[in-house]
């Protein structure tokens, strides 16, 4: 695989058009369908040319735009990081992007695939589809869970609340209190 987007700040590189041609040469075309429809609409020309060349696409992909709301930036990342989230091997490399200082659309999918977690869709609006459902890791046991989620709780992560309801959902009963107050 090419571009590993949860590791270090290739994300960031990729939205500032900054991605090397380098990193692109390995994507395969079915798989990371998304990233490289992505690439072609939001990269610089001479990446645009390499991308739309090397995976013999010859017309310009249609730009993805939440019809209840064309402003939607989240949107226009959302299935891209969908598809690379089960993409990335790296589990540690998910965890850092998880512990982010804020919440954005790429550490909530690295949350969300490590834990299995995921919220209910909400009732008929623009937005419904942001579920950020996207299976769980399968290099996660439930221990590995239960040693993160904790983790999340006790460096009060962004994702101190959703941890305590994966533990919950594991049958732990835990209150996030009980685990800050016990933090060394």
């Amino acid at each position: 695989m090419g571009v590993k987007i949860f590791r270090e700040e290739n994300w960031d590189r990729i939205e500032a058009g900054m991605i090397s041609l380098w990193d692109i040469r390995d994507l395969d075309r079915r798989k990371d369908r998304r990233l490289i429809e992505y690439l072609i609409l939001k990269g610089r020309d001479r990446l645009k040319e390499k991308v739309m060349r090397q995976y013999g696409i010859t017309e310009m992909p249609e730009e993805p735009v939440n019809i209840d709301d064309p402003d939607d930036e989240i949107y226009r990342t959302y299935y891209v990081l969908c598809e690379q989230v089960e993409r990335e091997d790296d589990v540690e490399a998910l965890k850092a992007s998880a512990f982010r200082k804020y919440r954005d659309s790429r550490s909530t999918f690295a949350f969300c695939y490590l834990t299995g977690y995921s919220w209910p869709p909400s009732e008929c609006d623009a937005y419904s589809y942001r579920t950020y459902d996207c299976g769980r890791c399968k290099d996660m046991t439930d221990e590995d869970n239960v040693d993160f989620c904790i983790e999340m709780i006790r460096r009060s992560g962004p994702f101190a609340r959703e941890a305590e309801e994966v533990l919950q959902r594991l049958g732990i009963k835990v209150a996030i209190r009980d685990i800050v107050n016990e933090a060394p």
